[in-house]
């Protein structure tokens, strides 16, 4: 059983020589051709199956490195193939069945498993036919994933372009809002600014006024006028006025005493002596 698993390992580090004739992968010897043989992992589990190899262990084959890095690509595990000897040709020869199997990715975007079978006449060359084919047939989830990717990018840049669009819109609303309540206060500040003017010519022609009232009460007051009119005003501050300002002046009675009449000052009349 050792000296199996030997030869196996030995086997898996080759990297078997193939040439390309055609649109077909053929072996060294050109009578023996690769087909398919329909053949399921539920149709390997009736056979012996001895061979068993998977991708992600640091292998050399060939068309191995570039499935693998599509599979990493792709989010998908390692792939993995069955191999198994099949005693069913007419000839009594005996065949390798190769069966690949490649699960898909569990996660969105999800990708669907792929399962198809290779017939070789050896393990190496037919383990090889199915790697190329492996490729083949990942071709269509690549596509399928760079139209989903793309598909999202576009998404992501229409959702962009709407957004875009909205937050422009709401800007040039904005704008607009700014601009008619910008020359709303440019019409308040020009009607303060007027009313402002008015008070301010107003203030100055009645700062002029009374400078002008000031400067004739100051006349008024030199040519001796009391325009404040106290209990103390006169037209003249001469002291002789002053001094005679109680007296009569044709008696030496003080006020109006002299018209004052006394018990002698009647002279009784007989009226009948004058009839």
């Amino acid at each position: 059983m050792a000296d199996c698993h030997h030869w196996e390992a030995k086997l898996i580090g080759e990297v078997p020589i193939l040439g390309y004739v055609s649109e077909r992968l053929m072996v060294d010897d050109p009578h023996t051709e690769y087909d398919y043989s329909g053949l399921s992992l539920t149709d390997m589990e009736q056979l012996n199956h001895t061979k068993f190899y998977q991708l992600g262990n640091g292998g050399s084959l060939i068309f191995e490195r570039d499935l693998e890095a599509l599979a990493e690509f792709l989010e998908c595990p390692h792939p993995e193939f069955f191999g198994a000897q099949v005693n069913d040709q007419p000839g009594g020869e005996l065949q390798w069945v190769i069966v690949a199997d490649l699960r898909g990715k569990i996660e969105p975007p999800m990708s669907e498993r792929i399962q198809f079978s290779v017939r070789d006449n050896n393990w190496l060359d037919g383990l090889a036919r199915a790697l190329q084919e492996a490729l083949a047939q990942l071709k269509y989830p690549v596509e399928h994933l760079d139209f989903m990717l793309t598909r999202k990018e576009l998404d992501n840049s229409h959702a962009y372009a709407n957004q875009t669009h909205l937050h422009q819109s709401q800007q040039s609303e904005t704008i607009k809002i700014l601009a008619k309540e910008r020359k709303s206060l440019r019409q308040q500040r020009a009607k303060k600014d007027y009313i402002i003017a008015r008070l301010r010519a107003k203030i100055a022609s009645l700062e002029e006024t009374v400078k002008a009232q000031e400067t004739q009460l100051k006349d008024l007051e030199g040519e001796g006028e009391d325009i404040q009119g106290g209990g103390t005003s006169y037209l003249s501050d001469d002291d002789d006025f002053e001094e005679a300002k109680d007296l009569d002046f044709h008696t030496d009675v003080e006020g109006y005493e002299f018209m004052e009449a006394g018990v002698d000052d009647f002279i009784l009349i007989d009226v009948d002596e004058e009839e």
